[in-house]
């Protein structure tokens, strides 16, 4: 089966969206996302799976570039409680949040299932490998067939650009390793750079970004605690856990967002 075929037709992955200041985010749940990863497995159909956040957002408003590569992807889901809103004051709510730690235990177990392969590309050298240790007993049966690191560009000096010879071997490495899932976890837009420049390339049926989301599974299976969940504030765990980097994305940006947020619904009224 060629790259094109693997591709068409775009219609398989229709499914209703909600437009947030200009990026398209699926209104998914869990039963519609495995159906998808499963239909996208059994036909070899590629699918493309990433994810919105309110940082994310607000960077494509101020980046065209981002914003077209996040509207590439087949499925865009709702990564924070701030989109999830967002989509309920349009007028279009979503059915869930949906972000990587919500997630784990279909897009793990529903693959240690059905003994689909995974390979994990991304974070600093030995999160992978770690990440896949801890996914092996938490799942018995899952194949993870592979693991490579993703801080080539920051150690060739340049972060945020793979040099085209790594992406290369990157390429060639996760293709000889036939899995059925590849999870790349390097940061925004590099990552959406990456799958969206090489997706016709990789021999991949189901693609899906995840940031630093490698990290949380080199530490533990729940990364956020209960009560954490419950009261929906993981952007205040995220922010004690790392004050000095997120600071400004969880005060000003995400006031700038709310502002935004609000003046679109204003001006434009209720989506339909």
């Amino acid at each position: 089966m060629t790259a094109a075929d693997r591709r068409a037709p775009a219609a398989r992955w229709r499914h209703e969206t909600v437009d947030v200041l200009g990026v398209r985010v699926s209104a998914a749940d869990m039963p519609l996302l495995l159906r998808l990863m499963s239909e996208a497995v059994a036909s070899r159909r590629q699918l493309t799976i990433t994810f919105a956040n309110p940082n994310y957002v607000m960077a494509a408003q101020k980046d065209e570039r981002l914003r077209e590569l996040m509207n590439a992807f087949d499925v865009n889901l709702a990564d924070g409680w701030g989109v999830v809103l967002a989509a309920r004051i349009f007028g279009k709510p979503l059915p869930t949040r949906m972000a990587n730690d919500d997630i784990t235990d279909g897009i793990f177990g529903l693959p240690a299932e059905k003994g689909w392969r995974v390979y994990l590309f991304g974070s600093a050298p030995g999160v992978a490998g770690q990440a896949a240790r801890n996914l092996a007993e938490w799942y018995p049966g899952l194949d993870v067939v592979g693991t490579e690191h993703g801080y080539w560009d920051v150690e060739r000096g340049h972060p945020g650009t793979f040099d085209p010879a790594d992406v290369d071997r990157i390429v060639k490495d996760i293709n000889a390793a036939k899995p059925d899932i590849l999870h790349v976890g390097v940061p925004t837009p590099l990552q959406q750079i990456f799958v969206t420049e090489n997706r016709d390339r990789l021999d991949v049926p189901v693609i899906i970004t995840g940031g630093s989301y490698l990290d949380h599974l080199a530490e533990r299976r729940h990364w956020f605690p209960p009560w954490v969940i419950k009261l929906r504030l993981g952007w205040l765990y995220r922010l004690s856990r790392d004050p000095r980097r997120l600071w400004y994305r969880y005060t000003v940006e995400l006031g700038d967002y709310l502002f935004r947020v609000v003046r679109y619904r204003l001006t434009r009224g209720k989506q339909r």
